[in-house]
């Protein structure tokens, strides 16, 4: 089958790597979102820091590559790293866990140290901030991390499963890292490019989508696909399980085979809920699965009733890039690009790094659509980090596992580069729009579920 999807890659050459996409350059009306950007990691493998008992906690990258905690509210900083150092050390991507644990990753040039790929997990961040190193490779490089949402074995157990590019093999590629009660291994998954999943609520199952072509069910205990479905794949990049029973939300081909169909598919049964749309479809259960939000190619975004497919919202603009569901479903985040764009330059530093960009006002908008009134409301004004473009180019996959929103719903993060050539971690309140707070100089930032 023709790929209908951008086949849509992350790539590292030692401690840089970039990440272009079609879809929302396109959006960005000719803005070069060729990046390039430092990850890495090493150092002190255990470290530890008190602190009081945290509820909802923010972890970001900050502007000097370690990795910061902070408080429900963007306060009281812990660091968990220390030992960023330029261009030789770097931390990026925290990711956290439904049970609460962390990862984060990078990669070091140091010679005392070297690795292009290295994941560290705090397992209590809660209690102390002391990490350990799971996973390292010399020649693999940092992709996408998505922790199990279910407990594996008995006990304290978890999978995550990493995607990452294998050192001179081309295409994509999954290991499942496994923590069990801080004893950590690892077992090579399998090949494709491009390559999306996502677990079952229990954790002992994916749905991938492969290749633009395939959509498969995997045993994650027995390391084996145990079924490839007959559906013909429609325009989309990431299929979703539902997060409360066996439902599954992908895409399929339309009678026309230049248009896509919305599923839900329950064993073999398969029910339409939107039909004929145009372009790449993005979609997501809200956190009970009693809807779906998703968008298509003419950048408008739509709220249905996951069982008949009936329109409950809709939101009043197009031209979206990415959407998300708030923890308790009530709401969609949504990011709508400006049409007027400013005049945008970007200029590499010399040491081939980070981007400076110069900007004259905001690109992008947060919205926030209340789905019982269908009201969306403005909220923050930015233009994007790189680290948060590249989440965005792969919003539907990330979303899934990498949250925006805060646990009770009032904070939306968001990493914004500004005109002093500086990126800092904010905070938007969505009950006082046009309300944000600076948490720190940083390049993303990703809450806890809990």
């Amino acid at each position: 089958m023709t790929n209908t999807t951008p086949d849509r890659r992350f790539r590292l050459s030692g401690v840089r790597y970039s990440a272009v996409d079609m879809r929302l350059a396109q959006r960005l009306i000719g803005l070069a979102l060729i990046l390039s950007f430092g990850l890495s990691f090493g150092g002190s493998i255990s470290r530890v820091g008190a602190q009081e008992p945290r509820s909802s906690m923010l972890a970001i990258v900050a502007a000097d590559g370690n990795v910061v905690l902070y408080d429900a509210d963007g306060k009281n900083p812990q660091s968990i790293t220390t030992d960023a150092a330029g261009n030789v050390r770097l931390y990026q991507w925290p990711t956290w866990a439904t049970d609460g644990r962390l990862a984060f990753f990078g990669a070091s040039v140091d010679p005392k140290d070297p690795f292009s790929l290295a994941m560290f997990v705090v397992r209590d961040p809660t209690q102390v901030l002391t990490y350990k190193r799971a996973y390292f490779s010399l020649d693999e490089t940092f992709t996408y991390s998505y922790w199990s949402t279910g407990d594996c074995g008995s006990g304290d157990c978890r999978d995550l499963a990493l995607l990452y590019t294998p050192g001179g093999v081309s295409g994509l590629a999954v290991r499942m890292i496994r923590d069990n009660a801080g004893a950590f291994s690892h077992e090579f998954v399998d090949r494709a490019a491009p390559f999306y999943y996502s677990f079952s609520p229990d954790g002992k199952q994916m749905i991938w989508h492969r290749f633009n072509s395939k959509i498969e069910l995997y045993d994650v205990e027995h390391n084996k696909v145990t079924s490839t479905l007959p559906d013909a794949t429609g325009q989309f990049a990431s299929p979703m399980w539902s997060p409360v029973d066996d439902r599954l939300l992908f895409a399929i081909q339309n009678d026309d085979p230049m248009l896509t169909d919305l599923v839900v598919a329950q064993g073999t049964d398969r029910h339409v809920i939107a039909t004929a749309l145009s372009g790449v479809v993005y979609f997501a259960w809200s956190p009970d699965a009693s809807k779906v939000v998703y968008m298509s190619g003419t950048g408008k975004l739509s709220v249905i009733d996951s069982t008949t497919g009936a329109e409950i919202a809709k939101a009043p603009h197009g031209n979206i890039i990415a959407q998300f569901w708030s923890p308790q479903g009530d709401k969609v985040a949504y990011l709508r690009l400006n049409r007027d764009l400013p005049g945008l330059q970007t200029r590499y530093r010399p040491n081939g790094h980070t981007a400076g960009i110069s900007i004259q006002q905001p690109t992008i908008t947060w919205f926030v659509l209340d789905v019982a009134t269908g009201q969306a409301t403005s909220v923050a004004d930015f233009f994007p980090s790189q680290d948060l473009i590249y989440y965005l180019n792969f919003f539907d996959q990330f979303s899934r596992s990498h949250r925006l929103w805060s646990p009770d719903g009032r904070y939306l993060v968001y990493a914004s580069a500004d005109a002093d050539g500086k990126n800092r971690v904010m905070l938007a309140d969505v009950n006082n729009p046009g309300t944000a707070i600076t948490v720190a100089e940083g390049t993303l930032g990703i809450w806890s579920w809990q």
